[in-house]
């Protein structure tokens, strides 16, 4: 018998991000005489990038990296029908809003202890957490929030305002840590960096870089000149990953997290839900009609069909599960081990993120666009495990014949991002896939976007992916007049645009 998928809420249980557990250093880290900031930091950062996959599983079903295996019948599913109610998005507010007192807890208490490096890095990651929030919800409390009962019911900050903040405050998180030297920080106390300050920089920098990109289309000039900013800084932007590893192991709790959502402690693959999209293994398998071999990333991004190592079949989002059980299950380039670090942003988006500033005249002084973009494939071949990445993927880019990759001379803007957005794409699959919703709601009309297929579902009440998340549940419930303020309460509907889309 066919297995029903009731709510989504039931994946995020699944979820490193939404549970605390053997990193969580105390029962209140709000309290300074149980928890220092080297041990309140860790904590949050792996709470940080295990939500990248193993939360925003429904965004990598909605963007065809993903599809629900043939096991399960999912045409009335949340995500696969698009439908929304104030439940949809509740564990994420919840998580990342628990997520920033972790930062906060670390700023405050680092800055009364005269610690700049923990300080600092609390402001960057503070940055980060409240980008995804504006990202998924629109106007979200900011000034009045994580006050505690300063601020019982915190009052809505207008998203585009937050965002310019957001930009200020990551500057003052750079020289925070410039100052450190890196000092009191360590491989235990910063698990993504180990207390590097060039790194930490680098990160803030991308991290601003993708702040400032996502509103190309509504404030190109703001943009430019904030670009201009970082530029004057001089770090530079990432060229490693920017992975946290607090010791995983093959341990019930300590797994790698998306490790733990396809393999228990017994080495046994458990992952029945989620398998491979068609449209994924389509892109990696036939990139360009005149091509004449698949993408590796393909085969290290999806495994083979269980039963059949020669078969890679996927399935579609929406659709009756009409593969059966045989769709390919996730690949060695994603699942390399049970220790293997987690993934809070790549190098190759940092390069891809370079390249469309370059592209738009933006950016200078750190290659060409054909150049950055050619390094962000690079990236991902190595993100990916690919055998020989550096040769493999200069093949792949220099084959004249692939013009769906190839970046040739003479080619338009929309054509130069229409390539940077598809590589992102497949740099991004299971990696990063929040990025990839970003992408689409913001360059709504570039091919490669509108190529992304809608869910075949027959339940679907407006066949659109959403381009937002509606206001959780708690909110209505503790803090209903600011949220209704927000004219999201019945007339709430998840094609509302966020401030950036165009």
């Amino acid at each position: 018998m066919k297995k029903i998928v009731i709510a989504i809420g039931l994946l995020y249980i699944i979820s490193s991000g939404c549970k605390k557990d053997y990193l969580d250093i105390n029962d209140n880290p709000n309290n300074p005489d149980n928890a220092s900031p080297e041990l309140v930091l860790p904590n949050a950062l792996n709470v940080t990038a295990g939500r990248q996959i193993n939360t925003y599983t429904f965004i990598s079903g909605w963007m065809g990296q993903w599809a629900i295996s043939g096991s399960y019948a999912p045409s009335n599913s949340n995500f696969t029908t698009y439908r929304q109610t104030t439940d949809f998005g509740n564990a994420i507010w919840t998580n990342i809003y628990n997520n920033l007192e972790d930062y906060e807890y670390t700023r405050s208490t680092a800055h009364d202890q005269s610690k700049p490096f923990f300080e600092g890095a609390a402001m960057i990651m503070k940055s980060y957490e409240y980008q995804q929030l504006i990202d998924m919800f629109g106007n979200i409390p900011y000034t009045q929030s994580l006050q505690n009962v300063d601020a019982i019911l915190p009052t809505y900050d207008d998203a585009s305002s937050v965002y310019e903040d957001l930009v200020k405050k990551i500057d003052t998180g750079i020289s925070l840590i410039k100052v450190s030297g890196g000092q009191g920080a360590s491989a235990s106390s910063d698990i993504m960096f180990s207390g590097d300050v060039t790194s930490w920089v680098q990160f803030a920098n991308t991290l601003k870089l993708r702040i400032l990109m996502r509103q190309s289309e509504v404030k190109a000039d703001y943009v430019k000149s904030a670009i201009a900013v970082i530029m004057q800084e001089g770090s530079g932007f990432l060229n490693v990953d920017a992975n946290v590893n607090p010791g995983y192991q093959n341990a019930t709790g300590k797994q790698n997290p998306f490790w733990s959502l396809n393999y228990n402690t017994s080495n046994t693959y458990i992952n029945d839900f989620w398998r491979a999209s068609q449209f994924g293994i389509d892109f990696y398998n036939t990139n360009d009609e005149n091509s004449t071999t698949y993408d590796p990333r393909g085969r290290e991004v999806y495994g083979a069909t269980p039963g059949d190592d020669t078969l890679w079949q996927g399935n579609d989002l929406g659709a009756q599960g009409f593969v059966g059980g045989a769709s390919s299950i996730f690949g060695p380039g994603v699942l390399q081990s049970v220790s293997q670090p987690a993934t809070i942003l790549t190098a190759a988006e940092s390069y891809f993120l370079q390249a469309e500033a370059v592209a738009r005249g933006w950016l200078s002084g750190d290659g060409t666009a054909q150049d950055l973009y050619h390094q962000g494939i690079t990236e991902s071949f190595r993100y990916y495990n690919v055998d020989n990445y550096e040769s493999a993927a200069a093949d792949y880019y220099n084959n004249t014949a692939n013009s769906k990759v190839y970046w040739g001379s003479g080619l338009s803007l929309t054509s130069e991002l229409n390539l940077i957005v598809a590589q992102k794409w497949a740099a991004e699959n299971t990696a990063t896939p929040f990025e990839e919703w970003c992408d689409y709601r913001r360059l709504p009309t570039l091919p490669f976007n509108k190529s992304i297929p809608l869910s075949k579902s027959t339940n679907v009440d407006e066949l659109a992916v959403p381009l937002r998340i509606l206001y959780p549940t708690s909110e209505y419930a503790s803090n209903s007049t600011n949220v209704k303020a927000q004219n999201q309460g019945s007339d709430a509907h998840h094609t509302d645009k966020i401030f950036w889309m165009p």
